[in-house]
């Protein structure tokens, strides 16, 4: 006999089958449209997007005059998409409220089952994607570590770098021996870029000056995108592979000074990227900034140290890297938080 299994009818809801959409979150339903991705490189599945695949359902409809109430399958197949990981296709999720027809048990004989109309039911499916630029979850180590308010700029990511004199002028919030990670998003044309900022010289010069400590970091960029440098602090440091998807870099700095990078445009779409920090020297760990819409300043959301996640005895006596600790934060483009 046939069955329509719990998995059946997850995947039905979620491809809106039998569903009276009401709302999706303040905007009505949008056509189905998708993007290419390389199924062999890029597997999304997040908050907003995923990798989806054509594919066809059938609806249930009601039987009328029974009781308890039964339901058939429409004969009519439908196409649709459906989240599939890995996909062949970008998919951006949708959730709304709607009406939808619930069975229960097996298919009889006659092809019915018995169901139940829920008025107001959780319904998921795909749609268009759209940019998304504004906030990023930040996972460190596999663990999600904030969602980040992108900090807004009009059209110049050095408004949020401040690069000038040899380094970053716009150390807001930055902490000395982190690597400080800066999203940021160009207004005029919701493009996503990054900025690491190596250490805060300003604390540096004030109480480290006679320091002969040398900072080191070296960082390897990937995403399934061209990346571009867009600061270079300094043009000095090493910087490798530029307009390809996985650059690198190596800076070398005095705990008196500072050290960093800009790179973009990122893709705002849920594609995501991912950026691995090894072989570092002299630095307790990362910081995630965000921007704050109050006050429209940039914040502290997250911190991560070495201390915390590596025996003692792998570190300096302070707990800072002894040169060979490494990091893999992944970056995944969200709509909100």
């Amino acid at each position: 006999m046939l069955r329509l299994t719990l998995l059946g009818a997850l995947l039905a809801s979620f491809a809106c089958v039998a569903c009276a959409a009401k709302e999706v979150k303040g905007q009505a339903i949008r056509p189905i449209a998708i993007a290419d991705v390389n199924p062999e490189e890029s597997c999304v599945s997040n908050s907003t997007h995923c990798t989806c695949l054509q594919h066809t359902h059938k609806k249930l409809m009601k039987v009328p005059n029974t009781n308890p109430q039964m339901c058939v399958l429409d004969p009519v197949e439908y196409e649709s998409h459906k989240c599939s990981c890995p996909g062949n296709a970008l998919c951006e999720r949708l959730e709304f409220s709607c009406e939808k027809l619930e069975t229960f048990g097996d298919f009889n004989e006659l092809g019915q089952v018995a169901c139940t109309e829920v008025i107001d039911a959780t319904c998921f499916g795909v749609g268009q994607p759209e940019p998304c630029s504004t906030h990023v979850n930040v996972f460190v180590d596999g663990t999600l570590a904030g969602c980040v308010r992108n900090i807004p700029v009009d059209s110049n990511v050095d408004e949020a770098y401040g690069y000038g004199d040899g380094k970053a002028q716009n150390v807001e919030n930055v902490e000395f021996d982190r690597i400080n990670i800066r999203l940021i998003e160009t207004t005029v044309n919701k493009d996503l870029h990054m900025c690491m900022i190596y250490g805060n010289w300003k604390e540096g010069l004030a109480n480290h000056a006679s320091s002969q400590d040398i900072r080191e970091v070296r960082s390897k960029i990937s995403a399934g995108f061209p990346l571009y440098f867009e600061i270079r602090d300094d043009p000095g440091d090493q910087y490798y592979n530029d307009g390809t998807t996985e650059i690198s870099t190596f800076h070398r700095y005095w705990a008196k000074y500072s050290d960093g990078f800009c790179l973009g445009p990122l893709l705002g779409d849920g594609s995501g990227f991912r950026a691995e920090f090894y072989d570092i020297k002299f630095i307790h760990g990362l910081n995630v900034q965000t921007y704050n819409e109050a006050t429209g300043g940039i914040d502290n959301l997250a911190a991560w140290t070495f201390a915390d996640h590596q025996p003692a005895s792998d570190l300096l006596p302070d707990g800072r890297a002894d040169g060979d600790e490494s990091v893999v934060v992944e970056f995944r483009p969200t709509c909100s938080c």
